[in-house]
């Protein structure tokens, strides 16, 4: 016949499977394993863990001290050593202990999932509204600066009203003075809607002032400023070196003007900045250069009717010598414009242009900076190959007198 297991093995088993997490604690209260430490066996006693009160520890523990130091009357067989089983004593009532996973700082009862689920869907309620209200505080702020913006635009296109500081300027004039001038007016100046009226009665006096150069475009050749291209986002590139400088600095201004209406007519849709590269190798020093008067004129159209204009300034190869005209310039020089002047040398220049250029633009203005650099090729054969970018994009000759 198989052996039957004792009740205590039985019922032992059944708990393991139940409560495995407890077991420990439940073996330190059993009387069971207490008699087995004993050498004693004492048969445990079942009872209903609804009736257990609290004072179930102390019982548990009193019954451990008396079987491990009282000699029982009616000696009982010792039970074979086997495997260290769960007690069969009841446990200690009380706040139940946490399973492992609480333990780990996880829950995993369905009522602690719901709430962690809750508590994550209120962050992700909170975090869209925060952004929410970003968003909508952004679109209000953009909202009321182009309000600004419109009031100020209008503000400065009635002084060309009749009665108005600018009301007897031709309609030649008046055409310059459009929103878009005035946008950039605005952004050039930060808003400052004095500095804006001031530039705009300067730009729409200087036009009218400027009439037939603007209308006609003619002008004595002093050097060969013109456009050789443009960079990757569609930015007209103005080329000079001073090496083929024909006439003092005074003299072409209205060379430097036009040159900046073929960059203005070359601006695809969205671009309306250009970038100039000054190249100083073989400056000649007239003593009429040596007046900082055309560079400041210069500039000035720059602040005013071309303003916001500029993308970049590249000064290439500065001697020494322009050091004194330099210093006596760039206080004159607003911060903003600053910023946007860079000294290269020849090979840093190259680089740059490299980068900033395809390959076609870049490899034609490294050509240029060669052939200006090239003690063999005379004035005469470098004006046959003055180029410049049309407004359709072809290279056709820069000048008339070429």
């Amino acid at each position: 016949r198989p052996t039957r297991a004792p009740l205590h093995t039985t019922m032992a088993l059944s708990k393991l499977a139940g409560c495995a997490p407890c077991s420990k604690h439940r073996r330190a209260a059993s009387p069971c394993a207490a008699g087995r430490r004993g050498g004693v066996q004492k048969p445990a006693i079942i009872q209903d863990s609804s009736s257990v009160s609290s004072d179930g520890a102390g019982s548990a523990t009193s019954d451990r001290e008396t079987a491990s130091t009282t000699t029982p009357t009616s000696p009982m067989p010792s039970a074979q050593p086997g495997p260290d089983f769960p007690s069969l004593a009841p446990a200690v009532v009380g706040t139940p202990k946490a399973s492992k996973d609480q333990r780990g700082g996880r829950s995993s009862s369905p009522v602690n999932q719901a709430k962690c689920a809750v508590s994550s869907e209120s962050n992700g309620r909170g975090w869209l509204r925060r952004l929410t209200s970003r968003r909508l505080t952004r679109s209000k702020s953009r909202r009321e600066a182009s309000e600004v913006e419109a009031m100020q635009i209008k503000q400065l296109m009635q002084l060309m009203d009749a009665g108005q500081p600018l009301g007897n300027l031709s309609d030649f004039a008046k055409e310059y003075g459009d929103e878009a001038f005035c946008r950039r007016l605005l952004r050039k100046y930060d808003g400052n809607i004095s500095k804006a009226t001031e530039k705009f009665k300067h730009a729409l006096k200087w036009r009218e002032q400027n009439k037939e150069l603007l209308a006609t475009r003619q002008f004595m050749q002093g050097s060969d400023e013109r456009v050789v291209g443009a960079d990757l986002e569609g930015r007209p590139i103005l080329y000079a070196c001073l090496k083929n400088q024909m006439l003092p600095g005074s003299q072409c201004l209205d060379q430097k003007v036009v040159a900046m209406l073929q960059a203005v007519d070359n601006m695809p849709p969205g671009v309306e900045t250009v970038t100039h590269i000054w190249d100083l190798h073989g400056m000649q020093f007239r003593i009429s250069d040596l007046n900082p008067s055309p560079v400041i004129q210069m500039v000035q159209s720059l602040e005013g009717y071309f303003a916001e204009r500029l993308q970049e300034l590249i000064i290439i190869e500065m001697p020494r010598m322009a050091l004194a005209m330099k210093d006596a310039i760039w206080p004159l020089v607003p911060e903003k414009t600053k910023r946007k002047v860079r000294f290269m040398t020849p090979v840093q220049a190259k680089e740059y242009m490299q980068a900033k250029c395809d390959s076609d633009v870049a490899n034609r203005i490294r050509a240029i900076m060669e052939q200006n650099r090239d003690p063999r090729i005379s004035l005469e054969e470098r004006k046959r190959n003055w180029l410049r970018v049309s407004e359709c994009g072809e290279l056709v000759p820069a000048f008339e007198q070429a």
